[in-house]
């Protein structure tokens, strides 16, 4: 039911508020092959924020894993 609700809106993401339901939807578009790409709600929010880590990509799609991220540890470099 859950996978058919997700299909019908068409989205490519899924965005998640939690460990458990990140898992079980990305569980269903793993087992089942649906196009949809699952994320935590914070995984956006780093992102958007310009904080979020190269080791914490990968459960984004092709379209936002190359997004420029902000790295305190190279500018000191």
């Amino acid at each position: 039911m859950k996978a058919d609700q997700i299909l019908a809106t068409g989205a490519t993401y899924c965005i998640t508020p939690c460990h458990n339901c990140h898992a079980q939807v990305h569980d269903l578009s793993e087992i089942r092959h649906h196009p949809w790409q699952t994320t935590h709600l914070w995984t956006l929010i780093c992102l958007s924020m310009g904080v979020l880590g190269p080791n914490e990509r990968e459960y984004l799609g092709d379209d936002l894993k190359e997004v420029d991220v902000f790295h305190p540890e190279s500018s000191m470099m």
